[in-house]
């Protein structure tokens, strides 16, 4: 069972895709973050992104941010101290050296005084990767838009949410991903709007559910639907 799974994570369509651009942005020095929901497999993207060139680091999002730079240097086999006094040495360094990328699961347990400093080794060129809920991506809206802007969004869904489109491939990408949005996970909702769409679409006499017709379905719901 376990290895059925696994061939069927890898072959998904999306997640091939993902990995792609992955591979691309990290060779760019750019960075990533990956967001979906509790079970969508954020976690095990994460651990089949491996490039030849380059070395992984990952950290653990529950250190403060002392902690968070004197990790990255040790696991390249520097020195640094996890200690306020130690910080801004530590960034430099970090932002001197090259031939690694940084891997952060759970983004959203992360200091929220640790993202400045990601935006310098951001900036360095130094690819980041973060997996995170999607209130990762709503914080950063909000408090970081120039991070933000650095970042790929790549949003990963349930397998049930994929299943889905593939039985019905006549939804555009960001027709899904707004009903989904819109559901906060409800799979009970998001496959009855999803049938709601289809048959205004039909109505209409559409070959395809796009954004603006999902969002008219969507504006047409009844409160607390």
């Amino acid at each position: 069972m376990k290895n059925k799974q696994k061939e069927h994570f890898i072959n998904d369509k999306r997640r091939r895709s993902y990995l792609s651009s992955v591979y691309t942005r990290m060779y760019r020095g750019k960075s990533a973050l990956i967001e979906g929901a509790y079970g969508a497999g954020k976690t095990r993207l994460l651990q089949l992104i491996q490039p030849k060139k380059l070395k992984p680091v990952w950290l653990e999002s529950l250190d403060n941010r002392h902690e968070i730079l004197a990790s990255i240097l040790q696991e390249l086999n520097y020195e640094g101290g996890p200690t306020h006094w130690h910080t801004s040495r530590n960034l430099k360094k970090i932002c001197s050296l090259s031939g690694f990328f940084i891997v952060i699961d759970e983004a959203n347990d992360l200091d929220r005084r640790v993202w400045p400093y990601f935006k310098r080794i951001i900036d360095a060129k130094i690819p980041m990767l973060f997996a995170g809920l999607p209130k990762v991506r709503t914080y950063l809206a909000s408090e970081h838009p120039d991070i933000l802007s650095r970042l790929k969004i790549l949003t990963l869904y349930p397998i049930i949410v994929e299943d889905f489109i593939a039985e019905y491939k006549n939804f555009s990408p960001e027709a899904i991903e707004q009903i989904y949005a819109a559901t906060d996970g409800d799979m009970r909702k998001f496959e009855e709007i999803c049938m709601e769409c289809l048959d205004k679409a039909k109505e209409l006499k559409y070959s395809l559910v796009d954004i603006n017709l999902a969002l008219t379905v969507l504006t047409d719901l009844p409160p607390n639907h």
